[in-house]
């Protein structure tokens, strides 16, 4: 496993996943490697072997949260949003602390049009890193296309204040002021 990680952190991905292999070898319960050469495999754009991977470390350690959020991401990035959207929340209520779980849960909510529960999904990652750009353009967004100028023009103005060299803000910033008039 120490092999492994230490080829994966150089680029060299053949040995990594050949040393994440004989650790399986070894254990095949150990679920570490096999979360790591899902993440892996999954790079690599070998979705069907890195998603059966991350359902057999669920299926032996259900409370792994770390897992249930790669699978969910990877159920998303190939289609499956529904069965993703499950582990996002599974993801999420196991892993209350951590903001992009959050995160990502509100924008596919919201995606799926399911405002109450992406707003607070949006809103339980700004909670948990209240100026992170990524989680309050995500936020000003949403409140935009729902036409909800007042509440994105604060949100707009904090993503300036907590970031001024970013353009990003101020470009929302106005967006909002030409839809208002």
């Amino acid at each position: 496993m120490n092999l492994a990680n230490l080829y994966a952190g150089q680029g060299d991905l053949a040995s990594a996943e050949k040393y994440y292999r004989m650790a399986l070898d070894v254990d095949d319960l150990f679920f570490p490697a096999k979360q790591n050469l899902a993440v892996l495999l999954s790079q690599q754009g070998n979705n069907e072997e890195a998603e059966e991977l991350l359902r057999e470390v669920l299926a032996d350690y259900p409370e792994q949260h770390e897992s249930a959020y790669s699978l969910a991401l990877l159920l998303v990035g190939t289609g499956q949003v529904d069965e993703g959207l499950e582990y996002l929340a599974r993801a999420a209520a196991g892993m209350p602390e951590h903001s992009r779980i959050h995160y990502n849960h509100g924008l596919l909510l919201a995606q799926l049009l399911r405002d109450d529960e992406a707003e607070a999904a949006l809103q339980r990652a700004l909670e948990l890193e209240p100026e992170n750009l990524d989680y309050l353009y995500a936020m000003a967004d949403f409140l935009y296309k729902r036409d909800r100028f007042a509440e994105a023009l604060d949100v707009a103005e904090t993503m300036i204040s907590a970031h001024p060299t970013q353009r990003v803000g101020y470009d929302i910033k106005a967006a909002i002021e030409a839809r208002r008039q």
